[in-house]
This record gives C-alpha cells, sequence and structure tokens, in this order.
C-alpha cells in the first residue's frame, strides 16, 4: 500500500469539512476521488500535501508518516500535486517552471551559481536537458520550452503543471481538477497521458469532475460526502451505489432510490431508447419570456459554456441539472450580467441580456438567487429585507416586508437576528425572500438546497412550489436531481458546458443517461 489515510479530520468552525476520512492508495493504481460539491475533497488532498494542518488522524507514504508535517518536507518524500486552479508561474518559461519543480531533488549549489563554476554549468545543462525530456513526456514539444507560461493555451498550461509535479520525480501524483475546462479532445489527451505515466509505474490520485473520465480511467475510486467517506470500490460498484446515486442526484422522499435513473433493473439499452423516445416528443414554447440562442462562456482560456441554446415558457418551472462544473451556475450568472458572454444571445421579454447591465436587467423583472445565499451577515434579517427594497418608489414597502414573513414565519421570529446566526436552511429563506422583493417576472433560483438538511431541503421546496403556484416563472439551478425533477416542467441535463438531453420532469426522472451525467457510465 503506497498511501494509507487512518481517520482524518480538518474542521473549520462547525463546518467538519473532513470528518474521519481512512482511505488506501495501492502502489501503481490509478485511484478516484469524487463527490459533489462541498464534499471535502480538495480539503482532504490540502491536508494530505501539508497545505492545511491536521485537526486529527495519521497519514502515511509506504513507512513514512507524512502527519504534522509542511508541505515542502511531504513533497521532498514523494508526493507531488497539480491544483484546481492551474498555479504556474506565468512570468517564467515553460522550461523555467519545470526546473523549479526539481527543487526538492537538487543539493544546495548557490555558491558554485555565484562562482559559475564549470560544475554547476554541466549540472545546469543536465537539469534542462531533463525538463525538456518531462515537456515531451506530458506531449509538449521543444519549441514550448521557451515560450512564457502565460502564453500557452489553457490545455498546454495544464500539461505544463503536470509537468513540473513530475519533475519532483514522486511516488504519488495527486491531480485535481486536470481535465476542467477542457474539450472532448482535450480530455481525451489528458485521459492518455494519465493512463501513459500509470503504465509507467506511476501511482495516481484523481480528482475530477468529469464522471466519465474517472470512471474510465480508475481502478477504484472513493466517495466523499460532507466531509464523510460514503463508498470505496470498482467504478461499477461506485456508480450504481445507492448511497452515492442519492449523493449526487439527490433526495426525494421514498422514492429517492428506486426512481434514480437507471435504477430500474431494465436492461439499459433498452431504457435509454425508450427515454431517447420520450424526450423527443417534449416541446418548448413557442413564444418564450426567455430565449437563449447558441449561448458560450469563457473564464480567460476555459469553456465553461458551449453554444447552449434553451427557452423558458411564462409560468413554467424550467431545471438546469448536471454534476459539478457543467456549466449551470455560469449560465445563470451570465443571464444576470455577472459575466459577459464570449458569444450567443439570450433575449428576456425584449432585452438583450447579453449587453444589458445588470442593473437593468433587475430592473426588467429577472432577479436572482444566487449560490451561497450573498446574505449580509452582520446585518439583521430585517434589514437586509429592507435593502432588497431600497430605492422602491412606490411605496407598500412595509406590506411587501410583511407578507414575505407571513410567507416564511421563521424569519418573523428572526427578524431582529444577525442573518449570519441564522441555520443554513434559515439563510436559505432569507434569500429568497430578498429575491420575491424585487418583484421576479423571472426567478433565478442556484442550488437552493446546498448544504441543507433533508427537513430543510423539504422546506425550501415546499416555498419553492407555492411560488410557482401563485405564478413566477422560475429557472432552477439544482444538484438535486431528483427534487429538480420533481417539480421542474421541463428540464435540460448539462454535460461539461452542453446540453446533453432536454425532456418533462417525469420522462428525466427515469432516464438512466441523467445517472450518466452525473456518475458515467
Amino acid at each position: 500500500m503506497l498511501l494509507r489515510l487512518d481517520d482524518v479530520q480538518r474542521h473549520f468552525g462547525g463546518v467538519r469539512a473532513v470528518d474521519g476520512v481512512s482511505l488506501e492508495v495501492e502502489q501503481g493504481s490509478i485511484q478516484g476521488l469524487i463527490g459533489p460539491n462541498g464534499a471535502g475533497k480538495t480539503t482532504l488532498v490540502n491536508v494530505i500535501t501539508g497545505y492545511v494542518r491536521f485537526q486529527s488522524g495519521r497519514a502515511w507514504l509506504e513507512s513514512d508518516e507524512l502527519t504534522g508535517l509542511s508541505a515542502h518536507r511531504i513533497a521532498a518524500h514523494g508526493v507531488a500535486r497539480t491544483f484546481q486552479n492551474i498555479r504556474l508561474f506565468k512570468d517564467l518559461t515553460a522550461i523555467e517552471n519545470v526546473m523549479i519543480g526539481m527543487h526538492a531533488r537538487r543539493r544546495d549549489d548557490t555558491l558554485a551559481q555565484l562562482a559559475t563554476l564549470p560544475f554547476f554549468r554541466t549540472v545546469e545543462k543536465s537539469r534542462v536537458k531533463d525538463a525538456f525530456a518531462l515537456l515531451e513526456s506530458v506531449g509538449l514539444p521543444e519549441s514550448v520550452g521557451r515560450r512564457q507560461a502565460s502564453t500557452l493555451p489553457y490545455g498546454d498550461q495544464r500539461r505544463l503543471e503536470i509537468a513540473r509535479a513530475l519533475a519532483l520525480k514522486p511516488r504519488l501524483l495527486i491531480l485535481d481538477e486536470p481535465a476542467a475546462g477542457m474539450n472532448p479532445s482535450e480530455k481525451q489527451g489528458i485521459r492518455e497521458l494519465i493512463e501513459r505515466l500509470n503504465r509507467d509505474g506511476l501511482t495516481v490520485l484523481l480528482i475530477d469532475h468529469d464522471m466519465r473520465l474517472v470512471m474510465g480511467v480508475c481502478q477504484r475510486v472513493a466517495v466523499l460526502n460532507f466531509g464523510k467517506k460514503i463508498a470505496d470500490g470498482t467504478p461499477e460498484e461506485v456508480s450504481t451505489d445507492p448511497t452515492v446515486i442519492k449523493a449526487y442526484l439527490g433526495t426525494g422522499g421514498e422514492r429517492e432510490v428506486t426512481s434514480a435513473p437507471g435504477a430500474s433493473g431494465v436492461d439499459e439499452e433498452t431504457e435509454v431508447e425508450e427515454a431517447a423516445i420520450a424526450t423527443r416528443a417534449v416541446r418548448e414554447p413557442d413564444k418564450p419570456i426567455l430565449n437563449v440562442e447558441d449561448l458560450t462562456v469563457s473564464y480567460g482560456a476555459i469553456v465553461a459554456v458551449r453554444g447552449v441554446s434553451f427557452r423558458v415558457g411564462t409560468g413554467e418551472v424550467v431545471a438546469l441539472i448536471g454534476a459539478n462544473g457543467a456549466g449551470k451556475s455560469t449560465i445563470l450568472n451570465s443571464l444576470s450580467g455577472l459575466i459577459k458572454p464570449q458569444s450567443g444571445t439570450a433575449m428576456f421579454d425584449g432585452l438583450d441580456l447579453t449587453i444589458a447591465k445588470a442593473s437593468a436587467i433587475v430592473r426588467h423583472g429577472l432577479i436572482q438567487v444566487p449560490e451561497g445565499r450573498e446574505i449580509l451577515a452582520r446585518q439583521t434579517v430585517l434589514e437586509n429585507l429592507e435593502l432588497a427594497t431600497w430605492g422602491r418608489r412606490n411605496g407598500g414597502t412595509k406590506a411587501q416586508i410583511d407578507g414575505v414573513m407571513k410567507r416564511f414565519p421563521i424569519l418573523g421570529e428572526r427578524r431582529n437576528l444577525r442573518a449570519g446566526s441564522l441555520s443554513g436552511g434559515e439563510q436559505q429563506m432569507l434569500a429568497i425572500a430578498r429575491g420575491l422583493l424585487a418583484k421576479p417576472r423571472l426567478l433565478l433560483l442556484d442550488e437552493p438546497s446546498l448544504g441543507l438538511a433533508p427537513q430543510m431541503v423539504d422546506e425550501v421546496f415546499r416555498a419553492i412550489a407555492e411560488i410557482h403556484q401563485e405564478g413566477t416563472t422560475i429557472l432552477l439551478v439544482e444538484q438535486n436531481a431528483l427534487r429538480a425533477l420533481a417539480i421542474a416542467d421541463r428540464a435540460y441535463v448539462i454535460e461539461t458546458g452542453r446540453i446533453l438531453l432536454t425532456g418533462s420532469g417525469d420522462d428525466l426522472l427515469h432516464n438512466p443517461a441523467v445517472r450518466r451525467a452525473y456518475l458515467g457510465g
């Protein structure tokens, strides 16, 4: 066994980010580590690699104990990593970045460098030669070596980061989201690279939201949820585990597992064919209040949304569902004017959302309740609600605030408490109430159930159903697929920035392609 973790814990205040995780990674294997948003994956990697200190528990790399060591000492033991967000030295060349990765296996040659001794020049030439060989090993040509890292295409920067990690000559390589933001061709290249490194004897711990990559390349996969390990087995075992399906697709009362897409026991090819026929029968509205056509959104070199088109009709609940990193929240943020799309159109009742300012979009009646709630924690509940009506000229704000407090009685009871003292569910209700005070004609809800206990999820979705029954049009982004599909008139399944399929909520509840979008296959 190469890596062994025993009851590792790391808490941040009351948040148990890593809560008693034990894990074994076999020598020479590719081990996957997956989980929904906030599961604790990156925190666990940060603990293993010394970027975050252990709360308790222990870790070993073969016979070497890693517990309590600093990041540079853990690296010297042979643990190399890449990062979820690329961390290259952008002003240095590709070769210089790789050579920096050799630091743990270099002797202190400061005096030789100062004196420009022949020995140093010989050693330096050897290092440069090794660095070029590492670039070649990850698929980067020699011509890339002298280029500044910031000038490289996004996919090449990802490969360069892997080359720098390999310069450490690691026993364990941890890859954190290596395929994030890549197109299908680039992802296939990363998969082939990981497999080749593994064939050459390198042990890999892979964290990625792309379930097709993880399930296709890993021999074993461990699953985290709310900081705990809930499953560990082969890709087939994990992708059909009811606990894992529940963690990814969400809870839906008594039917949560038996209704999970692909869990019916029917031959899967037959089920896919039947589901596709049902899906094609669903029509989009002819005169939508929101019409999105060929929307593409990028973060620098990362293309997060790729040519997405969909419609929302007046009075509908339309859901966007899919795994972490699929691009759902990016779509909402672009519709709200918080991100400018690269191309495409988005028309909301005559207003072009791709060029309008966020303030004009709000005045036009498109209101977003953001992921993470974004309440003003130091202000009271009442002050948060009052600020939502700031600038209102038509009066009646007190009556409107009283109205949302009547809808959410707990807010009335907590009206004079600081918003930051509320529970997660109460904060979510406050965020929704604040959105309603803006008088939305289209309400965008981004992950309203994220991080909530099941009972609070019930309360939030009950409130959403009531808001819809009163005539509010809703575009819902929700990782809890079962709850979203149960309330939606129609839904779109997003995978790696593209729409995979669409249909009615009822049809998609039983479509195995939905499970594949979350868990691969």
